[in-house]
């Protein structure tokens, strides 16, 4: 079988975009944008790759920087599926090994934007980084060394600046990382005009990213490779799902990527977009996952498919979630409505213990925000987000302990509940008293909540209630009831 880079060629553009990370997400969320942008919409740009940590280039070397990107899920109720060829990555360098040619970058004259994906750990300010290390070991130590090589090899031009999009998922993230370069710039001395550079020349925007990217599809990798009929060692699969949010309404005409398959908005209210998306796709994860784990299900499209926990996510979601929202509008329901179809992507095992990591702190940030406005909206608890914290005492409900976790059970089989070792700890000390006790102790910790939620009122009595009952019922009967009776 041919290799991709017998069958296809990379585009020449200028590069026009800064990548720094080279994972799946990037590669099948921000590159696959542009590439269908150079074609759809004549962005007439490439993408110089760098990689922060790696040392090598070899993977991509030796595939002359071409990749696929397989589109796997659900569009419009129906299976969609589309293979696209990524053809606009000029160059991939590591910051360590490429150091030279890293810096060199920022002499180029078409170079407008960079993008990062450095988890949401990378966006760090480290004292131990000096400007004379090659490279400094933090993301913003690089950037800022990148952007005074800039600014000196174009004597300051006010016209070569660059705006940066970072994606990382933490609050302001464009703020954030503008905060880290300018504490840098402080701490080694570059100099009041860089200072006035990076404020009138250059734009740190707040983003938010939202696609499913499932990355290497290792189990079929061999079928989808006689599917495209050339090997790939790259191969990066997805969800047809995808949105940008980018906090700066003048970029639209400049960073003009957006298409039908890929949609881009352009407002100062990124925010809005990250409530939605946190408390409808992520709170209705949380929300169920216990609950549906404890009833014997696994994944995510097993939900989908069961009558009674379907139920429970429907009404979860538009019985309380969207109604929660101060504004509700047709395009709260229309984003639940994707949310569904995600969920039921055929091609996506997502584990219901994957989405239980670290639930305490999920739940406050997740669902608790739905919980309170509800009840402040309408002075009555909502069922199904007071019975998800229920569920989520019966799922931490154990005094055994394993390593670097608790150990619960479900039918008698183990499974891992991991979260903070500290609350972990508490929380087994709590299971070995009385239920009521045991729901007091957890609703009272406010380091857990943030606040102490025997305040809400009522709460106390209806989690001790939902929890009692689930117990007595068995779960899925309890679930199975108290869908009908919200029917």
């Amino acid at each position: 079988m041919k290799k991709i880079q017998e069958v296809y060629q990379r585009q020449a553009y200028p590069v026009r975009v800064l990548q720094i990370g080279e994972g799946n997400f990037l590669r099948a969320f921000v590159d696959y944008g542009i590439d269908l942008a150079n074609e759809k919409r004549g962005f007439n740009g490439s993408v110089a790759v760098v990689m922060p940590r790696a040392k090598t280039n070899t993977r991509f070397a030796a595939q002359d920087n071409i990749y696929s990107v397989c589109v796997r899920g659900k569009k419009a109720g129906k299976t969609y599926k589309e293979n696209r060829v990524i053809s606009c990555l000029d160059r991939v360098v590591s910051a360590y090994s490429d150091y030279k040619e890293f810096l060199q970058l920022a002499e180029l004259p078409s170079l407008e934007f960079v993008i990062s994906n450095t988890t949401e750990a990378g966006i760090v300010y480290n004292d131990d980084d000096a400007y004379e290390d090659k490279p400094p070991q933090s993301y913003p130590a690089k950037l800022t060394k990148f952007l005074f090589t800039r600014f000196e090899h174009f004597s300051g031009a006010k016209e070569k600046g660059l705006v940066m999009l970072p994606v990382e998922l933490i609050d302001h993230n464009g703020q954030m990382l503008k905060k880290c370069v300018k504490a840098y710039a402080k701490k080694w001395m570059l100099g009041d005009a860089f200072a006035a550079w990076l404020d009138e020349s250059c734009l740190f925007v707040d983003t938010l990213v939202d696609r499913i990217v499932t990355g290497y599809p290792r189990n079929d990798a061999a079928k989808y490779e006689q599917e495209l009929g050339y090997e790939d060692a790259l191969l990066d699969q997805c969800e047809p799902f995808a949105f940008w949010a980018i906090g700066e309404p003048s970029l639209e005409k400049r960073f003009a990527i957006a298409t039908e398959d890929f949609p881009i908005v352009f407002t100062k209210d990124v925010d809005a977009y990250k409530r939605r998306k946190v408390r409808i796709l992520n709170g209705a994860h949380t929300s169920m996952a216990l609950g549906a784990y404890l009833a014997g299900l696994d994944y995510v499209g097993e939900c989908m498919k069961d009558a009674d926990i379907r139920r429970q996510l429907e009404q979860l979601v538009y019985q309380e979630i969207v109604p929660a929202f101060h504004k509700e509008d047709d395009s709260l329901r229309d984003f639940a409505a994707s949310v569904f179809e995600r969920f039921e992507n055929p091609f996506v095992n997502h584990s219901l213990l994957a989405i239980s990591l670290n639930s305490i702190a999920k739940w406050r940030a997740r669902v608790l925000p739905s919980l309170m406005d509800y009840e402040q909206n309408t002075k009555v608890l909502p069922k199904w987000l007071t019975f998800s914290l229920a569920a989520l005492l019966a799922f931490y409900h154990t005094v055994e302990k394993g390593d670097g976790c608790l150990i619960g059970y479900r039918n008698g089989k183990p499974y891992e509940i991991h979260d903070d070792a500290e609350k972990l700890d508490r929380v087994a000390s709590w299971a070995a008293l009385p239920d009521e006790v045991y729901v007091r102790k957890f609703l009272q910790a406010d380091d857990f909540w943030g606040i102490d939620l025997r305040t809400i009122p009522g709460f106390y009595d209806a989690v001790l209630h939902h929890y009692e009952l689930l117990q007595l019922m068995g779960i899925k009967s309890y679930i199975k009831k108290l869908g009908e009776y919200m029917a």
